[in-house]
């Protein structure tokens, strides 16, 4: 009798092993999504006090391919001139500017990202609010350029969008001044 009882106990406890085994992993799987939606939501909620700062009518994108190329810097959006995507209009982010619309079609775009050689922006450093232009070096960093050699930059100064050119509204980010190169003459 008392071995019958450990062979029930024994294939009982077995059972309720699976059970916990995919109860866990169920669990586990319910919790990859939940951090996923607070992601989701905290992108959103970065998304709507970006919208509340800047008062320009924007749409929604996603961006569904990139290119790996080391002589172009662009991305593809999933809007096109179908959803009122136009040439040239500006691509942002709650954190900055990312480019500009360089080519259009039914349901996608091509941004040339700000970080391409082809790239220029104007720009004021907003310590001092010297201007300069923004122009991308085809890595991970842009050159602030056409700035005369007495201002005063400095390491850390934020980089914002002039609004001047007629693409980029004013007071976007850029990002900040990560070295200071001065030249012996010119700008």
């Amino acid at each position: 009798l008392s071995r019958a009882f450990y062979a029930i106990s024994g294939l009982d406890l077995k059972k309720e092993n699976l059970r916990l085994q995919a109860e866990v992993r169920r669990l586990q799987h319910e919790n990859k999504e939940l951090r996923e939606s607070v992601h989701a939501v905290e992108r959103l909620q970065r998304l709507l006090r970006f919208k509340e700062r800047v008062p320009a009518t924007m749409m929604p994108a996603e961006v569904i391919a990139y290119s790996p190329s080391a002589w172009s810097k662009t991305i593809v959006i999933n809007k096109g001139y179908r959803d009122g995507v136009r040439k040239d209009m500006p691509v942002v982010t709650w954190e900055g500017v990312v480019g500009r619309i360089v080519r259009i079609s039914p349901h996608s775009s091509v941004v040339l990202l700000v970080l391409d050689r082809n790239s220029s922006v104007d720009v004021l450093v907003q310590r001092t609010r010297t201007r300069g232009i923004i122009e991308g070096e085809g890595g991970r960093l842009c050159y602030l350029r056409y700035v005369p050699r007495t201002e005063d930059i400095q390491i850390g100064d934020h980089i914002i969008t002039s609004g001047l050119g007629g693409i980029f509204p004013k007071g976007l980010s850029l990002g900040e001044v990560v070295m200071v190169e001065k030249q012996e003459y010119g700008l």
